[in-house]
């Protein structure tokens, strides 16, 4: 289960074309398991495809870390940041970013206040 500040939806990036961001901590909480939000987001959605996750190997003072989701033909660009708390999944297409963020909901908690 993935616990999260707010549901997440699929808006528009300046740079990437779109965009849906899991909030899933607090700013600079470096003890949040974003690796592992990502192999439970590949988890379910290899129920469907093959999936992997593809990162640079952890490092101590890890932040602002880019990486992939691939999905079978679909490959997502993936981007966390420990000083906002937040993973992004990111595409130049919305319906297939869409698509991926509706297989993925199922796995999503919202934190009451």
């Amino acid at each position: 289960m993935l616990s999260v500040h707010s549901l997440p939806r699929v808006e528009s990036d300046s740079q990437y074309g779109w965009q849906v961001v899991f909030w899933l901590g607090e700013a600079f909480d470096f003890n949040i398991p974003f690796r592992a939000a990502l192999a439970e987001m590949v988890e379910a959605l290899q129920m469907e495809a093959p999936a992997r996750v593809e990162l640079p190997p952890r490092s101590s003072n890890e932040d602002f870390v880019e990486g992939s989701l691939v999905f079978g033909e679909v490959r997502l660009k993936t981007y966390f940041e420990y000083s906002l708390g937040y993973l992004a999944l990111m595409s130049a297409d919305r319906v297939t970013l869409e698509m991926v963020t509706e297989k993925l909901l199922p796995l999503v908690r919202v934190r009451s206040v």
